[in-house]
């Protein structure tokens, strides 16, 4: 069995990978301490889960598994978090799907900024209008 030197193709990309996600959330950490003025530390022991999440998405737009990551919010809750807030209408879930930061895959923005809400609904995409330069006969 042949050992995978550091330079392989394979390790090479793990390490990127690994690298690509920790710039991810040390940018959303960033991105929440400049905003509120506190250090990630102090906002974990004054906040709650939700609060965090939701504090986190006014200042970044991004997926729901980076900002969990981020603020250290179990995936799983901070999906419960989103539908909760997306029935208050407190949080905006965009219409297209993009690259999530952190996992590569795609996934939906989400955001809890009322200044972000209309350009995350509006599709990128154009819609074929079915009728359109049809002739009429």
């Amino acid at each position: 069995m042949e050992s995978k030197t550091t330079n392989s193709p394979e390790i090479s990309l793990h390490k990127r990978q690994f690298k690509d996600r920790a710039f991810t959330l040390q940018f959303i950490r960033t991105q929440v301490e400049n905003g509120t003025g506190k250090p990630l530390s102090q906002l974990i022991k004054e906040y709650s889960e939700l609060s965090r999440y939701k504090l986190a998405l006014w200042f970044v737009t991004t997926t729901n598994k980076a900002v969990c990551e981020a603020m250290y919010v179990p995936v799983e809750a901070g999906t419960k978090y989103k539908r909760r807030l997306e029935k208050t209408r407190q949080l905006v879930s965009s219409t297209d799907e993009f690259r999530c930061p952190y996992t590569g895959d795609l996934a939906h923005l989400v955001s809890t900024n009322p200044k972000e809400f209309e350009r995350l609904q509006k599709s990128s995409f154009k819609q074929l209008k079915l009728w359109e330069g049809k002739n009429e006969q």
